[in-house]
């Protein structure tokens, strides 16, 4: 009888604690990269979290902010990129009121300890899906690439090339040697990187050398008397040199740029205008740049890339 009881009373204390739990709102604060430049800070969309004490609330949404940050750390590592950094987080009770910075209990420092490693051991799962599809990938070129010997011994001519020492996939970046080697010089041109053998990386490049900023965030081209415009999604910027400024831009090439590469590739005559926050700036762009376009393109498929 007295057993009977007691599974019962922890039967109904079990359904009670159910029965009262309070939904929470989880919002993660993150930062992004600007359109026009710098960052915003943003808020996430809510998330609910269902806990019967503040403190479980707290501390499930500690973990989720620990999820989210190792994410964008090992995005980083394997990826290079990341399209928004977990800065905060903020917790809502179930009457809408923030309490993030203002639930306590006695071993918060030490649980926070714990989430924090076993969420930051785990291993990089983002990695190992790079590598796989790297390794995919090289297999697959091995037995499709149709690679042009002659031709690229030819080209090889015109390039630098550079191993990447801190690259574990034998990597190797070519680069004209008509293009400038540092930012402190006008320019515009395309180069590559080999991983592996596998071309890859198919990138553009325009960088901007005077005594004045622009603040360039966007670039039109006219083509043999067509009209096209490029919108890098960031410039970078720095000064010295006396006095001077220069601005640049570099970024892996889409689908959607073939129109332009490949009319600058095999432009008769190019000119372009690159636009300001207040001024603009027209440049003209020389045979020899866009010779040096055409033969980066040319050496890419010649050495079995496609684009």
């Amino acid at each position: 009888m007295r057993l009977h009881f007691f599974s019962l009373l922890l039967l109904t204390v079990a359904l009670y604690s159910c029965d009262n739990k309070k939904t929470y709102k989880y919002v993660e604060v993150v930062q992004e990269e600007s359109n026009l430049g710098g960052t915003d800070t943003k808020e996430k969309e809510a998330k609910p979290i269902k806990a019967a004490y503040d403190s479980s609330a707290y501390l499930e949404a500690y973990q989720n902010f620990c999820i989210s940050t190792k994410v964008n750390k090992d995005m980083q590592a394997s990826l290079g990129k990341t399209y928004s950094v977990p800065k905060s987080f903020k917790l809502y009770n179930d009457k809408g009121v923030e309490i993030s910075n203002s639930v306590f209990f006695a071993d918060k420092d030490k649980r926070e300890k714990e989430i924090e490693e076993r969420i930051f051991s785990m291993k990089n799962t983002i990695q190992d899906a790079v590598d796989n599809s790297k390794k995919e990938k090289a297999e697959t070129f091995k037995q499709t690439a149709s690679v042009d010997s002659s031709q690229m011994r030819e080209l090889l001519k015109s390039f630098r090339q550079k191993k990447d020492e801190y690259s574990n996939d034998n990597k190797i970046w070519y680069q004209p040697k008509s293009a400038p080697i540092y930012a402190n010089a006008n320019g515009i041109y395309c180069y590559f990187c080999t991983e592996n053998g596998v071309p890859s990386n198919l990138r553009f490049r325009l960088q901007y050398y005077a005594d004045d900023w622009l603040f360039f965030k966007s670039v039109r081209f006219s083509i043999d008397g067509k009209a096209y415009e490029y919108a890098p999604m960031k410039t970078e910027t720095d000064n010295g040199d006396g006095g001077y400024i220069w601005e640049w831009f570099d970024e892996s090439l889409g689908d959607t740029d073939k129109d332009l590469i490949y009319a600058l590739s095999n432009a008769k005559s190019a000119k372009m205008k690159l636009d300001g926050r207040q001024y603009y700036k027209e440049k003209g762009i020389t045979q020899e740049q866009i010779n040096s376009i055409k033969k980066t393109l040319d050496l890419y498929k010649a050495m079995g890339g496609q684009y």
